[in-house]
């Protein structure tokens, strides 16, 4: 059964569109310097698991019947709680609104005749405080949170048993999409019904053809002109499409947002979403588009239209009704914009005058420039006017709610049909020298990045561009002679485009426009990707952003961009050229670092600063050293970097003591890499994979007596290990300050994103780079690793007395054993992660947060949630690893480990290069803080 006939369902679907684009950045609601009370936790909770479902939740979806019911007493389960929080501020003058069966004129503007949508007049008896909620939203052009945070709220969380059935209601409804979507998933995805794709129906997509260089958007848009054409209403229509990442990078068969011209006046625009949609058609329904815009335009309906290849159905009365609410938002043209210097250089004279926040970044220019290359490549070889039309910057245009900031604009193309003759029967041999759509195209980078327009006016003709054409290509030329960058990369790919066109048509069998889109992607899109996330490229180098003279007419580089960083590739990140004097002898080396892994000695080698073993080994080893050593320096410290030959103290111990006899003068050793976190320290915040646990002691938990019916460990900390010295001590001291704290975790995030920046070997990829809150899963200490979908298996049926895990369970994954996420832990910390990461802050969810406390060593792996509890309430560590213990008494030790799991029989190592990251950016930020003891007088 379809969602859609649900009450509950569309109820919530009501709500969720008239809250699209309209909830204020998520924080937290904090009274300065205090703890927030459980209630404002669970008001915290609730708004992120309710902004979590408007996310996730489909437009409409087919159920099974014997979930229908159940999905339906849900969403009213929900819907009642919600109508009872509503806030009765904003409701008061409007509730019962929609229930009076006679408005007055003089009642504002919600009345008089107008008709309330079906969804308020449906909902408006069983939930009155839900329907003048959307009476009040539907003519407020304000932002809002809904449970917590500064400014109106839309809901008020109660106290007791109310509260905590609101807080049942959204988890179950949030766990039910959860479960819904993952079941889909599993078998297949939801089937759509969607649009035809010629060029690739007769054949699979090959390695190299990846999906975003299918066509999209052009296919919907195509079939809407052809629907225009054929009813010939006599009028030439527009549409403004939203340039959207839904449609650009997500399905195939996502619908598409617009605005199209109605008729018979050009000037009125009527909002629609158009494409595939699962509803069930009948072909008699197909209808006239200038009738179904006509219609949704009475209505003050937004219009929902549905795609194929039989033609256009009107579907709005089959989906929840959204109010169309085009006079609540401003628009202006990239033409106007330029002329208002928004897209201009930020100076600092702007950050002083706050126009700042009224201009384009380097990022958001690059991503634009990003969002219009990928259209580019969907629309180049459709029937529509982009070279003469939209590739200038009088028809890219920026809506916005009245209102909202200027961060809120969204960017629109603006199409029309082709008016010339038809399209060249071989596409390919239209693409050369003076193209007009490349050309454009190629203007329209230069114009977004240089924040002005530029005054050359392209011919319809190629020939007659050829000598513009020429002029742009010295000018580019100019440009990489001060520095070359992917942004300029992708101009001259809009250039030269022609020259790897026979090349490629040579190698492949694949259609003209499949050709086509692969070159635009490879020469124009895939540079400005590189430009927006350098990350994601698999290249061996690093994305260095063109720094021009602000004399220069093209500026690539904003302020920050200035310092640019040149890079050994594969090694470390020099931020300087100039070159510090190298060490005369081995014993002015002050600070050893040891890693117990090749993956931990990858991460820290990327934040070294000079080696000093680049062409040959300077400085040699004791006799009976068996180490091998690599020399270089951080920042003011001369290192040395050794790798064990094996985890464990016994290992550590006996490459300390060598290390030791190499080095006399070392006043430091610093232990770095991974480890096992306690995830509730006892007295501490939640500790998260990813973090960093600093050692002020080290316990050696599995060294003592065994006795029948107890371990016990042999001495106390200190006693066993010996304190650690005082410049030490006092160190820690600092960073457990919220001064010191803050401080590290600073530079640590600094140091995190320039190893993720950082050029490393395809075969490395992207692997440094944060796995994401959502991969980041605590299991219930009780709840074990074992196949929990396998009934052939001993291990799936467990025993009251003991646990057996097979052999094959520890080294699959939960989602291939079946684990199951009711056993999860919920964490404040983690659902805060959560809403950066749907806010598109990825920067600040990756930031690791830094520890100081008791680290368990061992030769032991821990993998038992119960063991990990019991030794940590026991001993009060709140990490385990395996070589702190064999170097605490050699040299003076920190030990400096990253969380990649939980020390439990679920522990995987998707994290593990992640925290080898952060342990390494920590350690750095350390040495900045470590203050260098005063070298005696020579004299």
């Amino acid at each position: 059964m379809l969602t859609t006939e649900s009450l509950g369902w569309n109820g919530l679907q009501a709500l969720k569109s008239r809250l699209s684009g309209r909830l204020a950045r998520f924080t937290r609601n904090r009274i300065p310097d205090s703890r927030p009370n459980k209630l404002q936790n669970d008001a915290a909770f609730f708004e992120g698991d309710l902004r979590h479902i408007f996310t996730i939740t489909p437009m409409v979806f087919d159920v099974p019947e014997h979930d229908y019911y159940y999905m339906d007493q849900m969403a009213h389960d929900l819907l009642g709680s919600l109508n009872e929080m509503v806030s009765r501020n904003l409701i008061e003058p409007l509730e019962g609104l929609y229930n009076q069966e006679s408005k007055s004129p003089e009642s504002g503007p919600f009345m008089g005749s107008y008709t309330p949508p079906h969804d308020i007049a449906a909902l408006g008896d069983k939930y009155p405080g839900l329907s003048a909620l959307f009476g009040f939203l539907d003519t407020s052009p304000d932002q809002f949170n809904l449970t917590t945070g500064p400014g109106s709220l839309l809901f008020t969380l109660p106290q007791g048993e109310a509260g905590s059935i609101a807080m049942e209601r959204v988890t179950k409804w949030k766990t039910f999409l959860e479960q819904f979507a993952a079941d889909t998933q599993k078998s297949q995805g939801i089937q759509l019904i969607s649009l035809r794709q010629p060029e690739y129906s007769a054949k699979e997509l090959t390695q190299d053809q990846t999906d975003l260089r299918q066509k999209r958007a052009s296919v919907v848009v195509d079939a809407i002109f052809k629907e225009f054409r054929q009813h010939n209403c006599g009028k030439a229509h527009e549409i403004k499409l939203r340039v959207s990442d839904e449609w650009q990078t997500g399905p195939c068969q996502t619908a598409l947002d617009m605005f199209v011209s109605s008729c018979p006046d050009e000037n009125v625009w009527q909002e629609a979403k158009c494409g595939s949609f699962q509803v069930t058609i009948d072909a008699a329904e197909r209808d006239s588009i200038c009738a179904a815009i006509e219609r949704a335009r009475e209505r003050g309906r937004k219009l929902y239209a549905f795609i194929d290849q039989r033609g256009l159905f009107d579907i709005s009365d089959k989906m929840p009704p959204i109010l169309s609410s085009l006079d609540k938002f401003s628009a202006e043209s990239l033409g106007n914009l330029l002329d208002q210097k928004a897209f201009s250089r930020i100076t600092p004279r702007d950050y002083l005058e706050g126009a700042s926040q009224e201009k384009f970044g380097s990022r958001e220019k690059a991503a634009l420039a990003l969002a219009l290359a990928r259209c580019l490549m969907d629309f180049f070889d459709e029937d529509l006017e982009l070279a003469s039309y939209s590739w200038k910057p009088e028809s890219i245009f920026f809506i916005r709610s009245s209102g909202a900031h200027a961060s809120s604009r969204v960017p629109y193309i603006s199409l029309r049909p082709k008016s010339s003759g038809p399209q060249s029967p071989d596409l390919l041999k239209t693409v050369g020298p003076g193209n007009p759509v490349l050309l454009s195209f190629a203007r329209l980078l230069l114009e977004i990045d240089n924040g002005e327009q530029i005054p050359m006016e392209i011919h319809p003709e190629s020939n007659a561009n050829v000598t513009k054409w020429g002029e742009m290509c010295s000018f580019v030329n100019v440009a990489e002679r001060e520095g070359s960058g992917n942004y300029l990369k992708a101009v001259e790919g809009c250039l030269y485009l022609h020259m790897s066109l026979p090349k490629s048509r040579e190698q492949t069998t694949a259609s003209a426009n499949e050709v086509l889109r692969k070159v635009i992607y490879d020469k124009i899109v895939q540079h400005l990707e590189l430009m927006v996330n350098p990350q994601s490229s698999k290249r061996k180098y690093r994305d260095s952003v063109s720094t021009l003279p602000l004399a220069k007419k093209l500026s690539i580089a904003s302020p920050s961009d200035i310092n640019s960083h040149e890079v050994l590739p594969g090694r470390a990140i020099k931020p300087s050229t100039k070159h510090t004097a190298r060490p005369a002898s081995r014993d002015k080396f002050e600070i050893a670092i040891v890693c117990a892994l090749p993956l931990e000695y990858d991460a820290v080698s990327l934040l070294v600063d000079e080696f000093w073993d680049e062409d040959c080994d300077y400085y040699g080893r004791a006799n009976g050293d068996p180490n091998t050593y690599t020399t270089g320096r951080i920042g003011k410290f001369d290192i040395v970097l050794v790798l064990l030959p094996n985890m464990g103290k016994v290992s550590a111990a006996g490459t300390s003591a060598s290390l030791r006899s190499s080095y006399p003068g070392l006043k430091l050793m610093l232990v770095t890499g991974i480890c096992g976190g306690v995830p509730h320290p006892e007295g501490e915040e939640e500790l998260l994979l990813g973090d960093v646990v600093l050692s002020k002691c080290v316990v050696q938990y599995d060294l003592g007596r065994q006795y029948p019916d107890e371990f016990v460990m042999r001495d106390t900390v200190e006693d066993s290990l010996g304190r650690a010295p005082k410049n030490v001590r006092n160190l820690l001291a600092i960073f457990e300050t919220n001064l010191g704290r803050d401080r590290l975790e600073k530079m640590a995030a600094t140091h995190l994103q320039k190893i993720q920046n950082s050029p490393s070997r395809k075969r490395r990829g992207a692997k440094y780079q944060y796995p994401g809150a959502a991969q980041d899963k605590l299991f219930q200490s009780s709840y074990t690793h074992t196949h929990h979908i396998s009934s052939q298996c001993l291990c799936a049926r467990g025993h009251k007395n003991y646990v057996s895990i097979c052999k094959e369970a520890k080294r699959l994954f939960c989602d291939e054993l079946g684990c199951d996420n009711k056993h999860l832990i919920r964490r404040e910390r983690l659902d805060a992660k959560l809403q950066l990461e749907r806010e598109g802050r990825n920067k600040e969810a990756q930031a690791p947060s830094i520890f100081v406390g008791r680290i368990g060593s061992g030769d032991t792996v821990v993998k038992s949630g119960e063991d990990r509890d019991r030794i940590a309430k026991r001993h009060g560590v709140i990490a385990f690893e395996m070589e702190g213990a064999g170097v605490w008494d050699d040299v003076p030790c920190i030990v400096v480990k990253a969380v990649c799991d939980y020390a439990d029989s679920h522990k995987n190592k998707i994290w593990q290069d992640f925290a080898a990251a952060t342990a390494a950016s920590t350690m750095k930020a350390l040495l900045e803080r470590y203050i260098q003891t005063d070298k005696p007088s020579s004299t």
